[in-house]
């Protein structure tokens, strides 16, 4: 008789039907988040600046420090006429280290400006129309003449920022579905989104600084690790899926120069996963294949960068490698607790020979490539846990968003009910591993007793299961087995954790330790632990009895009652915030500098900056400090906030052709409560001229050789630097 298990059309259609209203739902969701958080953001950046009612030359004022700096990029792309003479001019710039030619796109991380640039050329002649770009006159109060503002997607400058907006947007879109596949609800991704929300303080700083790198990189690495859990969650590999990683491995590359780091400890976390045999040693290599691409691709298309090359993340990459291809077969299986004991020791083993050798192997590309690029970022760890302190690392940790965490972020995550979530969410998921674990053992040994009661009945004395007896020998050996297992053991043997639930939550610790020391990255700590809340709707962990599932309920409801009051405390705080930007000296000094004549002009990282990318001129220090010379100029223009002669500081400044200086007030007076003004940096960097007066009062209050006063107001100083190339020689006369 056969049974016909075909399902009816019928039902065929209802369930093709549910599945499209599911997928419609989830698209619906996605574009709701997304949409909303770009605007969101969009709003807060024009309250915070009155965006829309400022000069072109205003506007670009108000991109401070690095902000600037990579806006200057995109605005060559998208001045230079043809496109390839812009290209050109970034790859031989001679204006940003004057008078020294540098490779923009190896040295710095400009890939977003010139693909939005190259875009925004290309839909130029359908954007330049009345219907995306108005101009209007803005009147500026007396005192001030009115100016010209032009508005909508067909000028550059708001192309750029709706650029940077709809990243904002996908990262709340990421975010969303890997909150939803790791939780397997539409409630888990709902929160997380929420959270993300209702910590947005703590999560970007997009709204105040739009074109900093991690706000182009963070939504391309939240998709890379949603994308990386589908692949270890389902041991799905298909092309499609791994060519999604390994472009979204080269783009973060490309994107932000602190990518590296954080594929650094996903290594790092994959390779231990495996030592501890959460995955098998075929997942780690595909995960290294991805990297190894994405690795290639960013250094070809970043031109051979150095910095990358050498990096510690490209040598645990290396040796982790060489461990996979030759030595991931020596494994000792474990039977007892002398395999488990030996077992351990090699796992100790095999990661401290992999962390030395990382080390060790970037000692020598380094010394072999002569990089010194990346060393001040183990000097700034040093000098957090010491008392070891010098120029740099005090530039980099007298700013707050190097400073340690404060409590405060830990006070508002606690407020908005995230670390309870988190922490309840993390707490099921090891329960629920360390439950089944226990019940798969309790099984295993109901299915192994039966077996043995079968064999002991009588049903083998049957003529139709007629076996042969058991010798002495044989009898002794099964009882052996029986009394030699271990409770241990079997609970390791059984234990069974999810792969992308594991790997998330190692990444959040990470994340965690980071943020602790460097406040500026508690961006990636908390919004790991918005993904890791959707945990508390991970119904396949709710193993308690029923009359403990009637709390658990309450307790998440009422959980959901604080994160929904931050929420909206936060949301109006933020809104409710209103500010103008304008600085009349500043943008004097500027229209200043754009009367001269040619020359290279020295001052502050973050006003030189802005002199680049206003008028154009060429600068000898900029805030990319990424790298050993910017380290080295800087250190030079600085002097001028010293106590040092000015005879020194005129043949440092010779030395780089510089024929302006701009000297600030703010810096030569301004006091810190931290020990953090320039001058007191400068004399712990060179106590024996704590006698001296400093240089930059000395030069504002006095006349100076070499040094010729041209412009000032309440703000700014600007002086001429004789040229040493010009020489006057007596005319002689025969008598």
């Amino acid at each position: 008789m056969e049974v016909n298990t075909e399902r009816p059309k019928e039902m065929n259609f209802f369930f093709a039907f549910i599945k499209t209203i599911k997928a419609f739902l989830l698209i619906f969701l996605i574009y709701i988040g997304s949409n909303l958080h770009s605007k969101y953001v969009n709003f807060l950046f024009e309250n915070d600046r009155n965006f829309l009612y400022l000069s072109d030359l205003e506007r670009e004022m108000s991109f401070r420090t690095e902000m600037g700096f990579y806006y200057s990029y995109y605005k060559t792309i998208v001045e230079e006429k043809p496109f390839v003479a812009g290209i050109s001019k970034l790859m031989y710039d001679r204006i940003v280290e004057y008078p020294k030619e540098v490779n923009a796109f190896n040295r710095f991380n400009i890939h977003p400006e010139v693909l939005v640039g190259a875009l925004y050329r290309y839909l130029a002649p359908w954007l330049n129309t009345t219907t995306y770009r108005q101009c209007h006159i803005i009147d500026r109060g007396e005192g001030h003449d009115p100016v010209e503002s032009c508005v909508g997607l067909g000028h550059p400058i708001f192309f750029y920022l709706e650029a940077v907006w709809i990243f904002a947007g996908i990262n709340v879109a990421a975010l969303f579905l890997h909150a939803m596949e790791l939780s397997e609800s539409y409630l888990g991704g709902s929160l997380a989104v929420l959270q993300y929300f209702a910590n947005h303080a703590e999560c970007t700083r997009v709204q105040w600084a739009p074109n900093e790198r991690e706000n182009f990189a963070g939504p391309l690495l939240l998709l890379q690790t949603y994308l990386l859990s589908i692949q270890i969650h389902d041991k799905r590999n298909t092309v499609q899926l791994q060519i999604g990683i390994l472009l979204l491995n080269c783009l973060c590359l490309l994107f932000w120069q602190f990518t590296q780091f954080i594929f650094l400890t996903q290594i790092a976390i994959f390779f231990l996963m495996e030592q501890l045999r959460v995955i098998e040693t075929r997942q780690l290599s595909i995960l290294l294949h991805s990297h190894y691409c994405g690795l290639h691709m960013a250094i070809l298309l970043l031109q051979g960068n150095e910095m990358l090359k050498s990096s510690l993340y490209a040598c645990l990459f290396l040796v982790v490698s060489t461990y996979c291809l030759f030595f991931s077969g020596l494994r000792i299986k474990v039977k007892n607790r002398f395999d488990f004991l030996i077992e351990s020791w090699l796992v100790i083993l095999r990661v401290s020979i992999v962390i030395c050798g990382s080390i060790y192997l970037k000692k020598i590309i380094s010394d072999f490539l002569e990089v010194e690029e990346d060393t001040h970022v183990w000097e700034i760890l040093f000098s957090k846990f010491t008392d070891y302190k010098t120029f740099h690392t005090m530039m980099y940790t007298c700013s707050e968003v190097f400073d340690f965490l404060p409590l405060s972020s830990i006070i508002n995550m606690t407020k908005t009910f995230l670390i309870p979530y988190v922490l309840f969410g993390v707490i099921n998921a090891v329960y629920f591993w360390i439950n089944k674990s226990k019940t798969e053992n309790v099984v295993k040994g109901i299915e192994e007793d039966r077996l043995i009661d079968d064999e002991d009945s009588g049903i083998e004395n049957n003529e139709a299961n007629i076996r042969k007896e058991d010798t002495d020998l044989d009898v002794l050996d099964k009882e052996k087995d029986n009394t030699e297992k271990d409770n241990l053991i079997q609970f390791l043997s059984g234990l069974s954790m999810d792969a992308a639930v594991f790997y998330n939550i190692s990444q959040m610790v990470v994340y965690g330790v980071m943020a602790a020391l460097v406040m500026r990255l508690k961006l990636l700590f908390t919004t790991q632990m918005c993904l890791m809340s959707s945990l508390v709707f991970k119904k396949k962990y709710y193993i308690y009895p029923h009359s403990v599932m009637k709390y658990l309920v309450i307790i998440l409801i009422v959980g959901i009652i604080p994160m929904l009051s931050s929420l909206v405390n936060n949301v109006s705080k933020e809104m409710s915030h209103v500010g103008e930007f304008s600085d009349y000296n500043q943008e004097e000094l500027l229209l200043w500098l754009r009367q001269q004549g040619p020359g290279a002009v020295a001052g502050s990282m973050p006003l030189l900056a802005t002199i680049m990318l206003t008028t154009k001129r060429p600068i000898v220090a900029h805030p990319h400090y990424e790298h050993l010379e910017a380290r080295q100029r800087a250190y030079t223009v600085y002097k001028m906030y010293g106590r040092f002669s000015p005879h020194e500081l005129y043949q440092e400044l010779s030395k780089l052709r510089v024929t302006y200086l701009v000297v600030e007030t703010k810096y030569c007076y301004g006091r810190s409560s931290k020990g953090c003004s320039l001058t007191e940096i400068w004399d712990l960097e060179s106590p024996k001229n704590r006698e001296s007066p400093p240089l930059c009062d000395t030069l504002l209050t006095t006349t100076v050789d070499h040094f010729y006063p041209l412009f000032r107001n309440a703000h700014y100083a600007v002086f001429r630097i004789h040229d040493l190339s010009v020489r006057y020689m007596p005319r002689s006369f025969d008598t």
